[in-house]
């Protein structure tokens, strides 16, 4: 006669691991695990995606099945021997009083029978009849498999964010590899070598992006690998009796959540301005040895100064007067003590450079044409004013809210770049070409070259 193990054992294989029950119909797919037919396709649903196996989380690209009459036989059989009432009578006794185990000792977490129950071990011992017992802890390890299983949905989810943004990274790294070989293309051969070290910058951002990702994406596997283990434990842990199922049943409940940490997600961005940039003035510089060259010969409009603004007689450089007192215009910016360049721009790319030296307070970058006319100054994209500002001794890009830079340089020339087709408007310490912020913005109107300072020091234009 087969022992209760055995039974058990053969039970254990003629179960489904979906519903808990004798298989009905059992069918097998492509990884080699089984289930009743009616319960792998309505876990699969109707979708048209790729599946996976309930069991080992494979990926099953196709959704076919494939009938198992030899398991279908060994259900049979077992299901013979379980209603065999000879076997039925068979069961886990216990060991001190041989009388079946039909109690469940909570402060013990272990099965006993009724003689124990009686005894002075268990007098004062909370015992509740053993199937109640079971589906007690069977809600609790179901609630942490439900708890799991929802770890699981949501890392699986991460996972596939972060093979899209691997994705777009390494889309965004070709596009942008293609504009700097096509920039460079147009240059002479003086400029291979900085080509070929914006090349090796773009490499190192684009690994060090992916880095980050691929060891999010190891996180992940390893979180999804320890919540499968758990299921896989629980999952097992359920097929049992209930004798077999209490034990150790506490500690199972106590190890079966897992605490999971979602990675931190990575920008996608590959810094394209850090990379591109205003290349014609780079190359000026790398070509003429510091002679800069600018877009335009510019020029400040004194029609727009502020009145208590001075400017020199070329027209280059600006200051504060905070003494001066002049009757106002209407073209002049009221509140900023402000001035914009006598000449603005409508398409192409322009680039200048303005002094700055060792003024603690200044506005730098471009503006929108009917700023001329203005007479409350208000900062800001909003407000038509793309630029860079020194307050207090820290640098600000007016975004709103304002954008702090933390610079550990102080620059002492600014560039300024604006591409007008691409929505762009760059600046940078034009001493060492590093890139302070940059502005994107679809351009309409005339764009004119901004200045402000509340500072005595001179700012000078094309220094």
């Amino acid at each position: 006669m087969a022992s209760v193990q055995e039974l058990e054992n053969l039970r254990n294989e003629a179960t489904c691991s979906i519903c808990l029950e004798f298989y009905t119909d059992p069918v097998t797919i492509d990884c080699g695990h089984n289930f009743c037919r009616d319960c792998i396709l309505q876990c699969w649903g109707t979708g048209q995606e790729s599946v996976s196996c309930p069991q080992c989380r494979q990926q099953i690209p196709q959704r076919s099945v494939r009938s198992n009459r030899t398991l279908s036989n060994i259900v049979e059989s077992v299901q013979r021997l379980s209603l065999n009432p000879r076997l039925e009578k068979v069961g886990i006794q216990c060991e001190e009083h041989e009388e079946k185990l039909k109690l469940f000792c909570e402060m013990d977490q272990r099965a006993i029978c009724v003689v124990c129950a009686m005894s002075h071990d268990h007098k004062d011992h909370t015992v509740i009849p053993i199937k109640e017992a079971a589906e007690l802890h069977k809600q609790k390890l179901q609630k942490a498999l439900d708890t799991l299983q929802k770890q699981l949905d949501e890392m699986s989810q991460c996972q596939r964010e972060e093979g899209a943004t691997q994705l777009e990274v390494k889309r965004q790294a070709k596009r942008l590899k293609k504009n700097i070989d096509a920039e460079f293309a147009k240059r002479h051969q003086l400029l291979t070598e900085e080509q070929r070290d914006l090349i090796t910058k773009l490499r190192q951002q684009k690994e060090t992006i992916l880095g980050q990702i691929e060891n999010n994406k190891s996180h992940i596997s390893k979180q999804i690998t320890s919540i499968n283990q758990r299921i896989a434990e629980i999952q097992t842990r359920l097929t049992l009796q209930n004798t077999e199922f209490l034990k150790d049943i506490k500690s199972i409940i106590d190890r079966s959540g897992v605490d999971i940490k979602k990675p931190t997600k990575v920008s996608v961005d590959v810094a394209e301005r850090d990379l591109i940039g205003p290349l014609q003035s780079r190359e000026w510089k790398l070509l003429l040895k510091g002679i800069i060259a600018a877009a335009a010969s510019l020029t400040l409009d004194p029609n727009t100064a502020h009145p208590r603004l001075i400017l020199s007689e070329d027209r280059t450089r600006v200051r504060l007067d905070a003494r001066r007192h002049v009757p106002l215009s209407l073209d002049w910016f009221i509140h900023m003590p402000s001035v914009l360049g006598s000449e603005g721009f409508t398409s192409g790319r322009h680039y200048w450079e303005v002094g700055v030296g060792n003024s603690t307070d200044w506005i730098v970058g471009v503006a929108r044409e009917c700023m001329r006319m203005k007479w409350h100054f208000i900062d800001g994209p909003e407000a038509g004013v793309w630029a860079v500002e020194l307050m207090n001794g820290r640098y600000e890009a007016l975004t709103s809210p304002p954008t702090p830079l933390p610079l550990s340089v102080s620059p002492r020339v600014l560039g300024v770049y604006l591409d007008y087709a691409g929505g762009q408007v760059s600046l940078y310490d034009a001493d060492h070409m590093s890139h302070l912020f940059t502005f994107t913005h679809t351009f309409t109107g005339n764009l004119f070259p901004y200045f402000s300072t509340r500072c005595r020091t001179e700012l000078t234009l094309n220094p």
